[in-house]
């Protein structure tokens, strides 16, 4: 019931004298109910000695002083010595000054709790990129977008908090489409979810040309708001009104757990390297064939010969866009065979911050911390590459960036020492490891922020070349040196399972139970998207004639093909059902009650129970489109289901696991994530209207199902009396009779 905070210095004139140092170590703990007053614990300083603190102590009951370990060498004078001398007696009164200032500090100003539209948190702004933004192959550095990004986060933030608000952390991030000189950038941002006293801010980049936007990248940044007191307040809470706005509603709340996993995932993944002697082959062999942050990646086969610079600008920002695009088919690099120590590799930058770094608070934008970080790890790879056997134009180029959660605030005046080191090399890219320590003047050295930078080398044909091996030397480097192929594979994972890369190799994932919660979240994340595509071309098409709808329930069916390009068909069918949503979703859940509405089901268990909200399910159906003849099919599922929003979701995909191996009296089907979306029934949805019936309440469903080439074939996609179709629809059908009539 109760929470404590550690809170940075004030922003009061009182304190100005001071440095904006702490003029105390103030723990402030908020009574759980809102009629108790705040209680205050005050411990010793170097600035504030026990002397000044213990007859601060009889002077204000409100706050408890306490000793903190040796802090001072005169923690055992007693009170009565402290009082007799007129020095401490007039420090007393300064600090019985400056403490009337903060007996109100932990309360929130006058400012509407009420729940916020995430429409009244959105921010737009634009940035037209110019010759200060690019390096020498005019493309905008990294650095420059994360300070755009982490300002627009910040506005999102503290126009949905009403408050100022400071960058906590930001998740994984990867540059998949380069911007150039000349783009006009549009960088957009929301509120997508609030935590109690912490906000996630989804920022968006792009640009338009004549073939329509492109997304250059996406970012999702966690903020907190503070009082004018540098106190973390409660958030007001947010309110999704559009399907997309209730998909990144849950879907933030997906992530925030996922964030809370990393450092485990990524220990596990370690240990399970270190139980292989520390083999990376596998990485090594995968590093010119594969890119390492998701997409297509390099292919080791040239099909596409990349266009050389001319000599001409504006042909040059073309070519690049083509060729330095992550999804792009490049030429394989050769194999360096220079071999760099890691000592060699690093370097020390320091830099100070000044007014136009920070806020009207004094607090240093974590955007600009961000972009120093860049400049740090471009200079360290630039280094790197740097030999004699490299070719004179190579570059290097930000391709992702780590999570980074900020440990501690930095200030106005403080200067702010980079520490870079490469931790790897991985053919054509480089991880570079930063930490940042911020120290004021005369003041304690404070680590406020580390970081993960991936770079590639480039030439100016945008080409990847081979960068030179790292060799670790200390225990902390090979330290180090084995935990970037940790983070790197985990990168890896980690894009694939969320839905960034679009390679669709593959419709089963391997099932992982370090990897359940992001292969989770990719279930829930894929039956979305596309759920609530609307910028899909859906078509229309009739049921079969013997499916007919009536006053109790209706169905429509809608199919669009080649979704995004990445050749699966999605057929959906729409309906409402007289039920409670409850009871619709207990219905689909119960495996051993499958058969009742299921016409084709031959067999439904649930194999494996991994969480509340994930299990393991077989199914087995009869052959599909051969008259009854061939093997019968059986799926190994992972079933997702969330409760949010007043929604139902039910996903399911094929995963690989190993207590469901393929039964060779079955051929083993494959699915994406397909499902039920359940919602109450809104009166203008177009459905039709159900509200003269007897029948107080109804539920809207979605039923979507993704099939890749084979499955449209088995389907028989685009046909209405196709035998797949026909059971399918008449499953939901007797579905709806059996809910409409209990």
């Amino acid at each position: 019931g109760q929470l404590g905070f550690l809170f940075p210095p004030p922003n009061h004139n009182t304190f100005r004298s001071q440095r904006l140092r702490h003029p105390f170590s103030i723990l402030a703990t908020h009574a759980s109910q809102p009629s108790q007053s705040p209680k205050f614990s005050l411990s010793p300083t170097p600035d504030n000695p026990p002397e000044i603190l213990q007859p601060l102590a009889a002077l204000h009951p409100e706050f408890t002083f306490y000793k903190m370990g040796n802090v001072c060498t005169s923690a055992d004078k007693n009170y009565s010595a402290a009082a007799a001398n007129p020095k401490i007696e007039k420090k007393v009164k300064q600090k019985e000054a400056e403490l009337k200032t903060l007996k109100g500090f932990a309360k929130v100003n006058n400012r509407s709790m009420e729940p916020r539209g995430v429409a009244e948190s959105m921010v737009h702004f634009f940035e037209i990129v110019s010759q200060e933004h690019c390096d020498r192959r005019n493309v905008v550095r990294a650095g420059c977008l994360l300070r755009w990004m982490d300002i627009c986060a910040c506005l999102s933030a503290e126009k949905h908090g009403q408050l100022s608000s400071v960058t906590l952390s930001m998740d994984d991030l990867s540059f998949d489409i380069p911007a150039v000189l000349g783009d006009v950038l549009e960088i957009s941002g929301r509120v997508n979810n609030a935590f109690n006293t912490s906000m996630e801010v989804g920022v968006q980049v792009l640009s338009t040309s004549q073939s329509g936007p492109r997304i250059h990248c996406r970012a999702y940044f966690t903020f907190v708001s503070l009082d004018h007191h540098g106190l973390k307040c409660k958030v007001p809470k947010v309110i999704p009104e559009t399907e997309a706005e209730r998909d990144n509603f849950i879907l933030a709340k997906e992530r925030r757990q996922l964030r809370f996993k990393k450092k485990e995932q990524l220990e596990t993944m370690l240990s399970q390297i270190a139980e292989k002697g520390g083999d990376d082959s596998s990485v090594r062999g995968r590093a010119l064939t594969e890119n390492p942050e998701g997409g297509e990646g390099i292919s080791s086969q040239m099909s596409v010969k990349p266009k050389v610079w001319t000599g001409n600008r504006k042909r040059l920002s073309i070519m690049l866009r083509e060729n330095l695009n992550l999804g792009a088919v490049l030429p394989p690099a050769e194999e360096s065979i220079v071999t760099r120590s890691m000592g060699e590799s690093s370097l020390q930058m320091t830099k100070v911050v000044l007014p136009s770094d920070a806020n009207h608070m004094g607090n240093t934008f974590g955007g600009n911390i961000m972009s120093w970080m860049d400049d740090a790890a471009t200079v360290v790879a630039t280094k790197h590459i740097r030999h004699p056997s490299m070719h004179a134009e190579t570059h290097v180029a930000t391709i992702a960036v780590d999570s980074m959660a900020f440990i501690g605030p930095s200030h106005t005046g403080d200067r702010l020492n980079f520490y870079a080191q490469i931790n790897r090399a991985f053919g054509t890219t480089i991880e570079v490891g930063i930490r940042v320590e911020a120290q004021a003047i005369g003041g304690h050295v404070r680590h406020i922020n580390s970081g993960y930078l991936t770079l590639m080398a480039v030439d100016m044909s945008g080409r990847p070349t081979s960068v030179p091996k790292i060799m670790p030397e200390t225990d902390k480097q090979k330290e180090q040196f084995m935990k970037a192929v940790g983070r790197r594979q985990l990168r890896m994972e980690r894009k694939k399972m969320t839905g960034e890369n679009k390679n669709t190799n593959g419709l089963s994932w391997n099932w992982s139970e370090d990897m359940s919660s992001e292969i989770s979240v990719a279930n829930i994340y894929g039956l979305l998207k596309v759920a609530n595509a609307w910028d899909l071309n859906w078509v229309k098409q009739d049921l079969p004639p013997e499916i007919a709808s009536n006053n109790r329930f209706e169905i429509k069916m809608q199919v669009t093909k080649d979704t995004w390009g990445l050749g699966l068909a999605t057929i959906r069918f729409s309906g409402i059902v007289s039920c409670k949503m409850s009871d619709m979703f207990k219905k689909i859940m119960d495996c051993d009650a499958r058969g009742e509405w299921d016409v084709a089901v031959k067999d439904c268990k649930v194999w494996n129970k991994v969480d509340e909200h994930n299990d393991i399910i077989w199914m087995a159906y009869p052959p599909f489109g051969t008259e009854g003849k061939g093997k019968p099919k059986d799926f190994s599922l992972l079933r997702t289901w969330r409760l949010d929003e007043e929604r139902y979701i039910v996903a399911s995909r094929s995963v690989i696991h190993p207590a469901l191996p393929v039964n060779e009296d079955h051929q083993r089907g494959e699915v994406f994530p397909s499902g039920f979306i359940l919602t109450p029934w809104v009166m203008d949805d177009g459905m039709g209207d159900l509200r003269d019936n007897e029948y107080q309440e109804q539920t809207s469903f979605d039923y979507v199902v993704q099939l890749d080439k084979t499955g449209q074939e088995m389907a028989g996609f685009g046909n209405p009396n196709s035998p797949y179709i026909k059971v399918m629809a008449g499953s939901l059908q007797k579905l709806c009779v059996i809910l409409s009539s209990t």
